[in-house]
């Protein structure tokens, strides 16, 4: 026996990730009824069980000879720091080519916030987001994408932090430039035999790929939309988030327009405040006038410092007057200070670039 063929006998088929049809394209359970495949994908996505010996409506032998070909495990944490008065917690994961994600519990007293990653880096390049310093890398799969979720459920059922109230795409990446695999774990997250998670309890942001937002609209799979916008000229928004030469944010604005004609639901223009480059009063009046325009939400973030680029927040004082200039003028105006700042867990911070010394 060769060495490759060893290694290929000693290597289990990962399952999660997996809806119960895919399961049986390979390994035992391709010889087994479809319905023993949906009772692994109940206990599994249903239950959050990883061990087939505790699924005690399959027989012992099967279990055991599911065990020897198949893996239901997430992939593993290699560490989990958690800021002060325990309102976040940053869990680094190493997936199975040994490449590192963050993900992000957010611990608000009255729910509780699942912040995932969609991709290895990100090829955008937003100048004041640190993930984008990681230059591009590669797209999530269903199961590492899911694996958050799983990992991040244990924790809380360890800690006892009750259940979680939402799911959102904000961490590492773009997620409408992972569409397939996005579209796949939001069929697995959202169905009703599976993790049953609302969609409107899931918030997908992306910086403005106005062909995936409508394929988004058409995909039949509803989900909140959030858009990163951050300035209100083209001039700015390009300096900011080069994406914007691409698709500018007006073109953006007929697909978000798409969006809720179909969705029926108000997207949201997310609006990160930097000192000095986009938070003028002018600034504020134009952001009201999109959206009231486009019938969209507003949230405004408090910008994160980090190490990777120049910005600072805006003054307190401007970003009330802000806040104050634009709140009249539209449906529904809210202000996001993000929790985690201390251990580089908020948003915009997140990049395995500051775990290097721990991977």
């Amino acid at each position: 026996m060769t060495n490759t063929e060893s290694i290929e006998q000693i290597e289990r088929i990962p399952l999660l990730g997996m809806t119960a049809e895919e399961m049986r394209s390979q390994g035992p359970l391709a010889g087994e009824p479809p319905f023993r495949a949906r009772q692994i994908a109940g206990w599994l996505y249903g239950k959050g069980e990883t061990q087939f010996s505790a699924m005690t409506d399959l027989g012992k032998e099967l279990r055991q000879e599911l065990e020897q070909a198949y893996t239901l495990e997430p992939d593993p944490i290699l560490a989990a720091q958690r800021a002060q008065n325990d309102e976040a917690v940053k869990f680094l994961l190493r997936l199975r080519d040994n490449r590192n994600i963050e993900t992000v519990l957010i611990n608000s007293p009255n729910r509780r916030t699942i912040c995932v990653s969609s991709q290895v880096g990100c090829a955008y390049g937003c100048d004041f987001c640190a993930t984008a310093k990681m230059g591009p890398g590669r797209n999530l799969t269903p199961r590492e994408i899911l694996s958050q979720l799983f990992v991040v459920r244990s924790y809380m059922a360890e800690h006892d932090l009750g259940h979680v109230h939402n799911v959102v795409f904000m961490g590492m990446g773009e997620p409408l430039q992972n569409f397939d695999h996005l579209l796949a774990t939001l069929r697995l997250m959202q169905d009703p035999k599976g993790l049953n998670i609302g969609w409107r309890r899931i918030t997908v942001s992306t910086v403005g790929l106005e062909p995936q937002i409508r394929k988004l609209a058409d995909s039949g799979v509803p989900v909140r939309l959030a858009y990163s916008l951050s300035a209100t000229t083209d001039d700015v928004r390009t300096r900011l988030m080069p994406i914007n030469k691409k698709y500018p944010f007006r073109m953006v604005f007929d697909a978000l327009r798409y969006f809720q004609e179909k969705i029926k639901l108000r997207p949201t223009l997310e609006y990160v405040l930097l000192d000095g480059v986009n938070d003028t009063m002018e600034d504020a009046v134009r952001l009201a006038g999109f959206a009231r325009d486009l019938h969209c939400k507003v949230n405004l973030i408090v910008y994160n410092p980090h190490p990777a680029a120049p910005y600072q927040p805006s003054p307190h004082e401007r970003i009330e007057a802000f806040m104050k200039t634009i709140y009249p003028l539209v449906p529904t105006v809210t202000l996001r200070y993000s929790r985690g700042r201390d251990i580089l867990a908020a948003c915009g911070q997140l990049s395995t670039h500051w775990d290097d010394n721990r991977s």
